[in-house]
Order: structure tokens, then C-alpha cells, then sequence
């Protein structure tokens, strides 16, 4: 019993090519008793016309025939795409080394000499329709593996669309730089490739108080920018509930309950938020889980205001105090995220530390702003071409 009877799968279909009759007959009853399905024709020209028809899975091709012989029907088979792909195994009289060779050159697969033994026969036949169903099963994998490729990269195409425009919503919320006045802005946003959770805004809260944060959401992704979003339109619409939105401390104790990061698939987050007291020119700020802004005064000194609070969203029962700063015009104030600073070289280890971003923007590269200066210098460290986190960064300048 064949390989194909007994797996339950449906026989192997043999097409046999002799113009003796005596071999067709031999070969085929053989084969058949062996569970084969045989299709003998005594002519080239006949097992052409029956392997378009129906091609088989394997043929047995003899090679002295009138008209056309074995080597120009096999010659013929390699030609049609249908069909080049089809095991040929040659049973020949000829026994010479050079009709060997001729036969392999021109695409069979094997040569038996006769008179054959069938045993001989049956055992080639099998191996090659075994090599046969083993190279249509890898074809058949690497198409399953080029359409989960293809899927796999429109999948990712979409995604980055999306991602796409999310970080341009994202953008859009934030108010354009404040070039006049007393109190001017300036910022960058410059998402990574993955998009994470950054977002920055300032606002008047009123003609007195001006406000000014940065938060980062954990993770990278739709999730932390829809958070991020969520945050900054409460922020800039000042509404959660009983808050005093001049006052720091209150504004990280009502986000931190009103953002669980049970409620928030795992989701936390880091603020730095500030209120400037235009009457009293004092800042007042904290933050939970951010890194500390810079302060630069007019003298050029330069004041860590450090986040003392634990990251938002953790507990619900996290405490959060604000500091106050007296502001002597002109100073600047930047508040950034761990993304302009924490940046791996290539060899993946931390290339550029907070002590040197900060000498950056209170020392700039010439030509360049501080803020452009310090993200060139961040890509450069970096030298893997985009950034692997949000760069975010908000300057404030009292003049």
C-alpha cells in the first residue's frame, strides 16, 4: 500500500509514456495494485495533450518513441508553467552514461534502466512523489508566509497612519508659541516612531495666573496618546471638580483620583504643572513622577525645581505639596519630559544625562535655538535615526 492510501489522502495520479504495449501493461498493473492512479499513453504527443488536460503528479517517461521521443516530451513538460514543476523519472533501454546525462540536463528527476525490477521502480516513484508533496507543502508554506507578511505590513501601515494622526491631534491641542507680551512660550513636541504619551499645553486661568505643564503617559502607542489627550483637555478646560486650578497640589491630587490606572489599563502618568502669579511674580508648582524643570534667573543661575510627588494614577491615596519661586524678570523656565535626555547611543547604553541637556539650553549650539539645539544634539547621540520616546519640551520666558 502506497504513502497516499495510507494517510487516507487521495492517490497520486502516474501518467506512463511507452509505445511498447507490453510495458504499459506491466507498469500500470503494478502500480495500481500498489493503490496508484495510472493514465497510460503510447505516444509523445498523447502524454502532452493528457498532462494539460489533467496534470499529473508524477510521470514515467520512456525515450525511444516514434515522432517524438522521451528527451523532446520532457523538454516540452519544463516548458509550461503548469507543468515544469512535475517529477519525470525515465525508463530507458539505453543504459550509456551520456543518455543519462541528457536525460538529468534536460529535467528528469531519476533514470532506471531497462528491464526494470518493479521494486526499483515502486521505491523511485515513491521517493520523488514524496519530495513532490514536500516541495509543494514548503511552496505552500512560503505563500502562507508572504500573504501573513503582506497582512502583517498593511496591519502596520494602517498603524502608522493612525499613529499619525494621533500625534497630529495631539499637536493641535497644544496653544502656538506666544511671541508677545510679558510671558512668551515656546515648544517642541516631536513624537517617536511609536508615539508615546506626551503632551505639554499653557493657558491663562485668569487675567493673573498663568498656567504651564507637561505630563507623560506610560507606554507607547493609541492607548497613552488617547490618555494623553484626556488629561490635557482637562487641563485646558480646568474641569475637574471642586479644584482651584491656581493652586498646583490640588490640580495632581484631583488627577491622580480622577485617572486610577485600574480604570486606565495599566496606565500612569507624570506631570509637571506650575502656576505664575503675574501680581505676586511668584511661580508656584509640583509635580509627581516628573522630572525637574529648569529655572534659569536672570543672573544665570540655574534652580532644579524638582517633582516631589509620586507618579499619578498609582494610589489613590498619594499626597502632592507645591513649592513657590520668586521670579526676578528676565528668566526662563523649562519644563521637559525624560525623552529629551534619556537617549541610548547605538551601542544601547544612556548617551546623554539630564546635567547635559541642561547645559545645552542654557548654552545653545550657534544658529540654532536651545530647543532645537538640544534635540539635534539628542539625534545625534542617539544616531539610530528617530528618537525611541516623545521629545517634549516647553520654555517659558518672563521678560
Amino acid at each position: 500500500m502506497n504513502e497516499d492510501v495510507a494517510s487516507g489522502h487521495k492517490p497520486a495520479n502516474i501518467l506512463i509514456v511507452d509505445d511498447t504495449a507490453a510495458n504499459l501493461q506491466v507498469l500500470t498493473g503494478m502500480l495500481e495494485e500498489r493503490g496508484y492512479l495510472t493514465r497510460p499513453v503510447t505516444s509523445g504527443k498523447m502524454a502532452l495533450q493528457a498532462a494539460q488536460n489533467d496534470p499529473p503528479d508524477l510521470v514515467l517517461l520512456d525515450i525511444i518513441m516514434p515522432g517524438m521521443n522521451g528527451y523532446e516530451v520532457c523538454k516540452r513538460l519544463k516548458a509550461d508553467e503548469k507543468l515544469k514543476d512535475i517529477p519525470v523519472i525515465f525508463i530507458s533501454a539505453l543504459n550509456e552514461t551520456m543518455d543519462k546525462v541528457k536525460a538529468f540536463s534536460g529535467g528528469g528527476v531519476d533514470y532506471v534502466t531497462k528491464p526494470f525490477q518493479f521494486e526499483e521502480v515502486r521505491a523511485r516513484v515513491e521517493t520523488h512523489l514524496k519530495l513532490r508533496r514536500l516541495q509543494l507543502a514548503i511552496e505552500n508554506q512560503n505563500r502562507l508566509l508572504q500573504d501573513l507578511v503582506r497582512a502583517l505590513r498593511e496591519s502596520h501601515e494602517v498603524v502608522a497612519a493612525q499613529l499619525a494622526r494621533a500625534a497630529e491631534y495631539v499637536i493641535s491641542l497644544i496653544p502656538p508659541p506666544v511671541c508677545t507680551g510679558a510671558i512668551r512660550t515656546d515648544w517642541r513636541l516631536i513624537p517617536c516612531t511609536e508615539l508615546g504619551g506626551d503632551s505639554l499645553g499653557c493657558d491663562w486661568i485668569d487675567e493673573s495666573h498663568f498656567a504651564m505643564y507637561l505630563l507623560d503617559v506610560s507606554g507607547h502607542g493609541i492607548g497613552p496618546a488617547l490618555l494623553s489627550v484626556s488629561i490635557l483637555n482637562t487641563l485646558r478646560t480646568q474641569s475637574l471638580p471642586k479644584t482651584d486650578f491656581q493652586m498646583p497640589e490640588q490640580v495632581l491630587a484631583a488627577l491622580n483620583a480622577a485617572f486610577p490606572m485600574e480604570k486606565q489599563d495599566g496606565m500612569y502618568f507624570s506631570l509637571w504643572y506650575g502656576v505664575f502669579d503675574v501680581a505676586q511674580s511668584e511661580l508656584r508648582y509640583a509635580g509627581g513622577g516628573h522630572p525637574p524643570a529648569l529655572f534659569i534667573a536672570s543672573s544665570g543661575r540655574r534652580i532644579n525645581l524638582k517633582s516631589q510627588g509620586q507618579p499619578l494614577g498609582c494610589t489613590s491615596d498619594a499626597e502632592y505639596t507645591a513649592s513657590r519661586l520668586l521670579i526676578q524678570p528676565p528668566a526662563r523656565l523649562y519644563i521637559l519630559s525624560d525623552g529629551c535626555y534619556e537617549v541610548e547611543g547605538s551601542d544601547g547604553d544612556i548617551k546623554l544625562s539630564l546635567t547635559i541637556a541642561e547645559d545645552i539650553l542654557n548654552t545653545p549650539p550657534a544658529g540654532q535655538s536651545e530647543l532645537d539645539g538640544l534635540y539635534s544634539h539628542a539625534l545625534r547621540v542617539h544616531g539610530k535615526g528617530a528618537l525611541e520616546d516623545d521629545f517634549s519640551l516647553l520654555r517659558v520666558s518672563f521678560l
